[in-house]
């Protein structure tokens, strides 16, 4: 057990520092549209399109970068960890799939995926945790013999909630 426990502290502390260093450094990594400026759209690699589509802002990458930092710091603590994990596993997931489809250069790529299969890796040591939770928020309870007439009553409320700001937005 306590070998397990040791890799499972390494792969999260390893795991952390990167994505913890990739995060703070996204701000500068999409500055100033990175030279892309003078291209035409139709000239530009997958990358540099990526690029320049993160760089157009510094919003965009801070946020990016904010949650990045955040979910690292959480992979650091016994307790906060699995929201570490789970706030990681979809920014990485998004990275993957840009770094993948945007052809960005295969060893950030690379660096991506194995990030993004130690979150997996580390998920899977919280199984025991996270069957848990999940066992607490499926657990059935009485059944009320209200809940037909209140979803109907809700129904309808999102229904007209949903013409009214559709019939809104085709106004404006």
């Amino acid at each position: 057990m306590a070998f397990q426990n040791i890799i499972e502290r390494t792969l999260r502390y390893f795991v952390a520092f990167f994505i913890f260093v990739y995060g703070a450094a996204k701000p500068l990594q999409f500055q100033n549209n990175n030279g892309f400026p003078d291209k035409l759209v139709s000239e530009l690699t997958g990358m540099e399109l990526m690029w320049s589509f993160f760089g157009y802002t510094q919003t965009l990458p801070i946020i990016i970068g904010l949650l990045q930092v955040t979910g690292a710091i959480f992979l650091l603590f016994y307790r906060t960890k699995i929201i570490g994990i789970l706030l990681l596993i979809p920014i990485m997931t998004n990275i993957v799939l840009f770094d993948i489809f945007y052809e960005v250069k295969t060893g950030a790529t690379v660096n991506a995926i194995v990030f993004l299969v130690i979150l997996f890796v580390l998920l899977i040591f919280e199984k025991n945790r996270i069957s848990k939770v999940i066992q607490i928020i499926s657990s059935k309870k009485e059944k009320d013999p209200k809940r037909i007439p209140l979803f109907m009553i809700s129904a309808v409320f999102a229904a007209t909630l949903f013409f009214v700001y559709t019939y809104l937005q085709n106004t404006i």
